[in-house]
């Protein structure tokens, strides 16, 4: 669910700037800022990027629900494995006055929608029950360290948290069935 929560908040992002600044689809990209060789990847030239930058185990909450009821019997499974999910948006364009410009737009929009469900998403895709979006206060030294890390130079960006993202296997650990009738007869 990782994948399908990043690809539908660069959708979504995609289309609300798309609509606002009539620019082309395909302006905001879930990519890497630096490919393996170092270089940085074409594809990011003058757009918005959304890079994963870390995983976090979500372990204030429990979230456990273990049974899935069918028609006949309860279908056990491993609960799902919670995360909270820290994304690096970063402007990257040649003219710093637009990388300025389509941040403060893309604040704007988590700002409007800082949770995605189904009521105010209908498009959320299956399986995801609802995304929430808070920033990430980042000091300077934590800043510096990732982009550091990321091997990158600086650009105009941010950091989202988003939380609520699940990933379940859905491995059956065991099938109950389910008791069928009861009797009320007495046995000597």
């Amino acid at each position: 669910m990782i994948d399908v929560s990043l690809e539908y908040v660069r959708k979504v992002l995609d289309q609300y700037l798309s609509t606002r600044y009539g620019v082309e689809t395909n302006f905001v990209v879930l990519n890497n800022l630096i490919s393996p060789d170092g270089s940085v990847p074409q594809k990011n030239n003058n757009k918005l990027v959304i890079t994963l930058v870390t995983l976090e185990y979500e372990t204030s909450k429990q979230f456990y629900s273990d049974q899935k009821p069918t028609p006949d019997r309860l279908t056990q499974i491993n609960p799902p494995i919670w995360f909270n999910l820290d994304i690096l948006i970063s402007a990257n364009f040649d003219e710093y006055s637009e990388a300025l410009k389509f941040l403060t737009a893309t604040i704007g929009f988590f700002q409007a929608n800082t949770v995605m469900n189904r009521a105010n998403q209908p498009a959320l895709p299956v399986g995801l029950t609802g995304l929430k979006f808070e920033i990430e206060n980042s000091p300077t030294g934590k800043m510096e360290n990732i982009w550091m890390a990321l091997g990158a130079k600086y650009l105009p960006s941010i950091i989202y948290k988003i939380r609520q993202v699940y990933v379940q296997a859905d491995q059956i650990e065991a099938e109950i069935p389910l008791v069928q009738n009861i009797s009320s007869g007495v046995q000597n």
